[in-house]
This record gives C-alpha cells, structure tokens and sequence, in this order.
C-alpha cells in the first residue's frame, strides 16, 4: 500500500501486525495494542474479526475490512484503535454514511480525536443531515484543525446561506477574501452564494469579475454563469457566452463538456450554486489535483468526501473507479462505476467500465450477466457486442464469440483503423475452429487496417509460417512484430518456431531461449524449446523443457504431443 500525502490530511493507517500477542495472567498494559482487544476476547468473538479485518486491510479490500472491523468493534465498542481502524476503512469503501456516525462516536468522546479526517467527517456529518447551527457548533469546536484555514469559512458561509443570511455569509467568508492566497476561492464562493440566494444581478456582476481576469483560477464559476442564465431561460446567452469561454482558452474540453451538456438538456456536472454542490467541488478539486499528482489514496478520500456530498455527480464515481483500477483492487472499482445514477449521461461509459472491472476482479459470471442485459435493451450496442464477444473467446467458446464480432462487424459502413481488433479477434475465432480461409481474409483486413499493430502481424506471421504458407513474407511480419516490442515473450516465440520450421535450429534455440526467459511458465514456448533442443542434440535438456511444459498445464492437444515426444522424442529427420 503506497503512503498517503495530503494538504492538512495525514491518513497513514496503523501497520498490521504479524503475530497475535500470547495470552499472560497479569493485567495489560495500558494503552497498548493488547489491551485494546485481549481484555475483551471471550470465546475469540472479537479476535477472529479483528484478524481478517487487518488482512482485508493489508490486501486492500476495503468493503470486508470494514465489515471485519465493525464486527470487532461490536464486541469492544470502547476501542477507540479499532474504531478509527474502522473509520478509515469505510471510507475507502465509501460507506460515507456510517463513516459519519462513527466520526461523531470519535469525536464525542473524551477528549475528542485528533485525526483532521475524522474531525472534519464530524463535521461534514451535520452539514449532509442540513443541521446549520449543528455544523456551525461542530466548526466552532473544531477550529483549530489543519482543514480549517480553507473548508471552515467555506462550510460556515454555505450553513448561513441555506438559512437565506447573507450578511451572515458574507462574514464568514471574509478570512478567505482578506487572504492574497485564498481571495479568489473565497469570491468564487461569494458568487455562487449570491446566485444561490436569488441576487441575480449581483451574481452576474461576481461572476464575470471571475471569468473576466487575465488568468482565472477556475472554470467552475463559467459553467454556474451559464446555468444560471439557462434557469432563467436565457437559453442562446448562455450558449454564446461558453462558446465564447470555449473559444477564448483553446477549445477546453471541460468547458466544451459542460456546454454540450446544458444544450442537451441536462444539468452541469456539478451545481455549485448549492450548499451540497459548492462544499462538494471543493473536495472534488482537491481530489483531482491529488490524482493528477500520483497521490492516488489521498485523491480517493478526497472524492468520497465529494461523493458524500455529491452522490449524483458522475464524474466521482468514474474517477474514483479509474484509480482504484490503477491501485489494482478492480472490485472496489466496480462498485464506484456502478454508483454512477441511471439518469446520468454517462451512464453507458460506466456501464462498459463496469463490466471491465468485474471481469478484472474475476467475477466474469456477473460481468457476462450485465454485457447480456444490456444487450437486451440495446441489441445493436457495438461496443457490448464486442466486450461478449471477447468473453466468449477467452471461454474458447469460440463459435459464439463468432457470431457477436460478426454482428459488429456487420454494423460498420466504412472499417477504419480503430476497427482493426474485431477483425482481428474474429480472425483468432475462426482459426481454431479451423476455418482457415475466413481467419485469413479477418487477419489480414486487420493488417490492412493497422500495419504495425504487433500482435496482428505476429499472428498472421505464425500461422503462415506453422502451414508452410508465404514462409518469407511471415518471416517479414515477425520482424517487425519483434522490432517493436522486443520483450513480448510471445511474439519472440513467434520468431524462434519460424527458424524452427526453416531448419535454423541453432537460432530457434537462442531465440526460444529468450522467450522462455520473458514467459517462463508458458507450456508452448516451452515446448517449442524442448523440440529446438532435440534437434540440436540436447537431449536431455529437451525432456527437462518438456517436462516443464506438462508441468504448466497445456491443453488437451498439446499434452498428448508432449507425452508422445516424452516417450519417443521426435521422429528423424527425412
């Protein structure tokens, strides 16, 4: 698990231990880990959970290290380790909800907690259930927090305004706006509140001040000009004016999203102009700037802090997937895409991701029952006929797979380069099924298609070369397959059998020798090693490379060759 950096947050979590503590007849000592659940362990009911809690939490299994942990803490409810063990889990796993009430259990008791992510989830807690005073007294008792130079103003500017005080507002923000470092976080504010509270005119003149400066610090505040001009029926305004905002910084894609997306009729990805949606983008920018950093827990918990503010906001939750994926834990991943609200316009993006996180987490029965319903509510969907396609081939179902990519195919008017790999995997489909003359006129549209995509030329290349076809043009495609990528273990096989089946045995042998090196437990490299040593008189290295090869599980086939060759090596050469 990589370390956690942040602003004002510090979320390093407790190291799991190793070994349980031995059981001793004198008491404890004080404050220690042992204490905290040995005195308590009766019959093991808090022990167990407390284990697979921590090796949840080591593995990055977010949801069972959470489910483990509140286990234990039923059982010792006044651990306060565990319960902040607890708290850190459910909010990687996005349980915000219970995350709050367990910071207010933190929190209230004696002495309070002095973990900045607690106390600001404390706050955050009465600020989600809309309590005002609530969040103001909660602020107040947390003031001099790590977050509280630049949430705190914000968070107690918004509990004013959604009571309709302005003046109120107004004052709270005034730290930000007397600071040269904050004042434009602090006037971007001002004017989502003035917007907020009905004060239109007031709003338009903050707002333009904002998009108006030579290097504005945000675009936010553009897209809440404009939706606020879209509510008031300015329709065409609000389109010129982000065409203009569009324009003027170089066709941003943000910009040009969001103006698609009001003209399309559907709301800007997040509304600032609410208490919800101001406090939520302040998290959600700080969990960005996190992502783009490579900080990629801190920016996590930055975005289920968003999201418990945000829950209809789309953009979170593919975030939020897209980094869990890079932290390899694809079953949390798809638990954040599919979060993403129906209603949302991408929807269908998060769908596809979806179905691509559970197939990397292994739950392809889950994956293949959600490609299916969304073929049956839209049966012409390429990209679904595509992904069922490709999960039937890894099957070896392969006639099935067939038919999805033809049905694909068949919607294309003119194929184009991005097309290439349908082509290709159809190709893949028929070869086994040894329907060679339709795998060809697929793999070399493929090649058509894409040139120098290596493992279309390595394919063709190999199965030219394994039927005596076109034996120096295959050579020709392998090379350059190589060329490209030099340590794929695969394709150097590739380029070993050719020389094998040409009679260049030495070379096959260094050849073969360096793919086993790139894919040691391969039972066809391996095999094809064996054979090249054979050939050159290294018998009994080449039963060893068989062996091998039995030994990493071939398929059926190549298991029966192995044994043949294993019992009488391969026949003399004519």
């Amino acid at each position: 698990m990589k370390p956690i950096t942040s602003i004002f947050l510090a979320l390093a979590l407790v190291a799991c231990t190793t070994e349980a503590p031995k059981r001793q007849m004198a008491a404890p000592v004080s404050g220690s880990l042992y204490s905290e659940f040995e005195a308590r362990d009766d019959g093991a009911s808090f022990y167990g959970p407390f284990v697979a809690a921590t090796l949840a939490q080591h593995n990055e299994q977010y949801a069972e290290a959470a489910r483990y942990y509140l286990s234990a803490l039923n059982s010792d409810p006044d651990s306060r380790f565990v319960a902040d063990r607890a708290f850190f889990q459910l909010l990687y796993a996005g349980r915000m909800e219970d995350a709050g009430k367990l910071a207010v259990n933190l929190q209230e008791r004696d002495g309070g907690s002095n973990d900045d992510l607690v106390r600001i989830m404390y706050v955050l807690e009465a600020y989600h259930r809309e309590d005002w005073p609530e969040v103001r007294a909660r602020l107040n008792a947390t003031k001099d927090t790590g977050f509280g130079f630049l949430v705190s103003p914000v968070l107690e500017a918004w509990s004013y305004a959604a009571e309709k005080d302005l003046p109120a507002a107004e004052a709270a923000l005034a730290p930000l706006l007397s600071d040269p470092r904050l004042k434009s976080i602090g006037e971007e504010h001002k004017a989502y509140i003035l917007d907020h509270l009905g004060q239109y005119d007031a709003a338009t003149t903050a707002y333009l001040a904002l998009a108006n400066a030579e290097t504005p610090s945000s675009y936010q505040p553009m897209v809440a000009y404009a939706h606020m001009l879209f509510q008031q029926g300015n329709t065409a305004q609000a389109r010129d004016f982000l065409g203009e905002q569009t324009k003027r910084f170089n066709n941003n894609s943000f910009l040009m999203r969001e103006s698609m997306r009001m003209s399309a009729g559907y709301p800007p990805s997040q509304d600032a102009a609410t208490p919800n949606g101001a406090a939520g983008a302040i998290f959600y920018s700080l969990g960005s700037e996190f992502a783009h950093g490579q900080s990629t827990q801190a920016a996590i918990v930055y975005m289920r802090l968003a999201s418990y503010l945000m829950p209809e906001v789309a953009e979170i939750y593919l975030l939020l997937g897209d980094m869990l994926e890079r932290l390899e834990v694809p079953a949390a991943a798809a638990s954040a895409y599919a979060a993403v609200p129906d209603i949302s316009p991408l929807r269908q993006l998060a769908h596809i991701k979806h179905i691509g996180a559970l197939r990397a987490a292994g739950q392809a029965g889950q994956a293949e029952d959600l490609v299916r319903r969304g073929l049956r509510d839209n049966p012409g969907d390429q990209t679904l006929l595509v992904t069922m396609g490709d999960m039937m081939r890894e099957q070896q179902n392969f006639t099935e797979a067939a038919v999805y990519y033809t049905q694909a195919i068949d919607q294309l008017k003119q194929p184009r380069a991005s097309d290439w790999f349908m082509f290709f995997a159809r190709g893949v489909c028929y070869e086994q099924l040894g329907d060679w003359d339709k795998a060809e006129a697929d793999l070399v549209s493929s090649l058509r298609l894409k040139p120098n995509e290596p493992s279309v030329l390595n394919y063709l290349g190999y199965s030219w070369i394994d039927r005596g076809k076109n034996v120096e043009e295959a050579k020709g495609l392998i090379e350059k397959a190589i060329e490209q990528t030099p340590n794929d273990g695969f394709i150097m096989d590739s380029f070993g059998w050719v020389h094998f089946l040409t009679g260049d045995y030495g070379q096959a042998v260094d050849l073969l020798e360096q793919a086993v090196k790139l894919e040691p437990t391969d039972p066809t490299i391996n095999h094809h090693l064996g054979d090249a040593y054979w050939r050159v008189g290294r018998k009994i290295e080449a039963r060893f490379q068989w062996r091998h090869a039995l030994d990493s599980e071939p398929n059926e086939t190549e298991k029966t060759e192995i044994l043949q060759k294993l019992a009488a090596g391969l026949p003399e050469l004519s």
